[in-house]
């Protein structure tokens, strides 16, 4: 069996570049007038209020005067860049990015809107519903189920993310197509490879065999000592999406808490 791993590398690459596109080039910017010294100490409250105290200061501003990174145990994911102005300017430009293009229109907007006590028209709308409508009470705010999702994501990831994106505002533009379509690329990908591996090291009889009439083995590629390695590349889109689910559901809900409370 010939396999073509220059088509395998370029699957591969593809699968990759999709499933990760929708932070490569994410990011929702504001401006926010006042002295950049005291926009900074009030944008690290509202983060901090947001997240509940995860949030750190990264060295690494990509150019930027300060970066603001949730903890790496914090299931709400936020990178936040501020450019604080020259002080006669009074001005700050914010920077807001997040795995999904939808929490990162609904963050940005909060900022806007805690840093400036300003409602905020077209608001917090993403995705098919808009939050204003769940905050007017036209519509009653709903959690996401871990279970649902966790579920679903052991079973097939892509169903874990149309769980998650149905109906929620973390999800916004392609996110959606692009996070089922990637998992669906990767899981076969990984599939056919494990495959292929384990069927190289299945035990075959050999001719003397077959003239003494001796069983012939199963064939089954789960029998085959490459069977934990096919199984192994299987786990990891599944453990992969069971904790990206978590985030998706996390956010999900606290941006329903968001949209109920209007404040903290």
């Amino acid at each position: 069996m010939k396999v073509n791993y220059r088509c395998i590398k370029f699957s591969a690459i593809f699968a990759s570049v999709l499933f990760f596109s929708s932070s490569l080039f994410a990011g929702e910017v504001f401006e926010l007038e006042g002295d950049p010294g005291e926009n900074d100490t009030r944008i690290i409250s509202a983060l901090n209020r947001l997240t509940f105290d995860r949030v750190i200061s990264d060295k690494n501003t990509k150019g930027f005067t300060y970066r603001y990174v949730t903890k790496w145990y914090s299931p709400l994911v936020l990178d936040v860049y501020v450019l604080g102005l020259a002080k006669r300017e009074k001005m700050s430009i914010v920077r807001v990015e997040a795995p999904k293009k939808g929490a990162e229109r609904v963050f940005r907007n909060f900022l806007m809107e805690e840093l400036t006590k300003k409602e905020i028209t077209g608001g917090f709308g993403t995705g098919s519903r808009n939050l204003e409508d769940y905050a007017d009470g036209k519509l009653e705010p709903y959690n996401k189920s871990y279970l649902y999702s966790g579920a679903l994501a052991l079973i097939q990831p892509a169903a874990s993310v149309y769980y998650n994106a149905n109906r929620s505002p973390v999800y916004g533009g392609s996110d959606r197509l692009k996070g089922m379509f990637g998992y669906i690329m990767l899981d076969l990908l990984l599939a056919g490879l494990g495959y292929y591996y384990a069927t190289t090291t299945m035990e075959k009889n050999s001719a003397l065999d077959n003239y003494m009439h001796k069983p012939a083995h199963s064939g089954n590629v789960l029998d085959s000592p490459g069977a934990p390695v096919f199984l192994g590349l299987l786990i990891i889109p599944r453990i992969y999406r069971l904790i990206g689910g978590i985030q998706d559901t996390y956010t999900h809900n606290r941006i329903m808490e968001i949209s109920a409370t209007k404040s903290f």
